[in-house]
């Protein structure tokens, strides 16, 4: 069996029925970062993991950043 026939074996395929709202939000994030669809979809999928192997551990998912002086932040809430 060559590397191919492996590479294909070690995936699974998957049909996904997305709205339109769904739809349209992932094409524009593939087009703006320059990946496919497919390749977005599977960092989604390792982002919730980590945020849920995160949560686990009593931690909170979101996100920070700083607007001039004033920290920001947003809990990522209803995901997990």
């Amino acid at each position: 069996m060559d590397k191919k026939e492996q590479a294909a074996q070690s995936r699974s395929r998957l049909t996904l029925d997305l709205s339109n709202r769904m739809t349209s939000a992932l094409n524009e994030y593939a087009d703006k970062h320059g990946v496919t669809k497919a390749e977005a979809l599977r960092n989604a999928v390792e982002l919730l993991v980590a945020a849920d192997k995160a949560a686990a551990q009593g931690l909170k998912v979101g996100a920070w950043g700083f607007e001039g002086q004033q920290r920001l932040e947003r809990e990522f809430i209803g995901i997990l």
